[in-house]
């Protein structure tokens, strides 16, 4: 399974969230070639991913924009080893993404988490064909003890629940008391999602839902 798969929201709030993650398979395309060789391929990944516009980066080994300070701190920190994301905000550049990584032919695993509609078309689009489709089933059994769907929309952003309840909680009360702009609270709660998978943006528009 991805831990980019459990995202939740409404059918608009999810077309501007596409995640993409990319990583060798264990024994298949991380042997026989020099280490090096495979980083330089994750951070490839990488750079195509700010080329076509994406919103963040990330090392699910080091950290993200937000909290590395910067694009190269990621890419200087990217080794053979590592699991690498982008994330997009737009069904445009996300195609224009796999186009890109078409051409590139970087030769690594790449899942692609979003509407599943969505990312046919996009595939469609790109020349590309699914390989394998994975579906997040939501969540079985008593939920009454979840918090308001809002904030669930944020956590869900953090595959490995680095972005707490509480914490969002607490960002969305600094926005109502006027401390924090929802544009900084995205960040803000971006730090601690190290995988680079959160997207910033979209938090921001559902923290001003929240502090409405």
């Amino acid at each position: 399974m991805s831990h980019t798969l459990h995202r939740r929201g409404s059918v608009e709030s999810l077309k501007k969230d596409i995640v993409f993650l990319a990583l060798p398979a264990h024994r298949y395309n991380d042997q026989d070639i020099p280490m090096e060789e495979v980083g330089a391929k994750l951070r490839r990944f990488m750079e195509i991913g700010l080329e076509q516009g994406c919103i963040c980066i990330g090392n699910a080994s080091t950290g993200n924009l937000h909290t590395l300070g910067g694009v190269q701190q990621i890419l200087d920190s990217t080794t053979s080893g590592a699991t690498v994301h982008c994330v997009f905000d737009d069904q445009e550049k996300a195609i224009a993404m796999m186009q890109a990584l078409k051409e590139a032919d970087l030769g690594m695993s790449v899942v692609v988490s979003g509407l599943f509609d969505m990312l046919g078309e996009c595939c469609q689009k790109s020349g590309l064909h699914m390989h394998t489709v994975e579906y997040s089933l939501g969540i079985w059994g008593n939920t009454s003890g979840l918090p308001a769907e809002p904030i669930m929309e944020i956590n869900t952003m953090c595959g490995h629940g680095m972005v707490s309840v509480g914490r969002i909680q607490d960002v969305a009360d600094k926005i109502k008391k006027g401390r924090m702009t929802c544009e900084e609270g995205g960040k803000e709660l971006a730090k601690t999602c190290t995988c680079g998978i959160f997207n910033w943006k979209r938090a921001a528009e559902i923290l001003a839902e929240i502090a409405s």
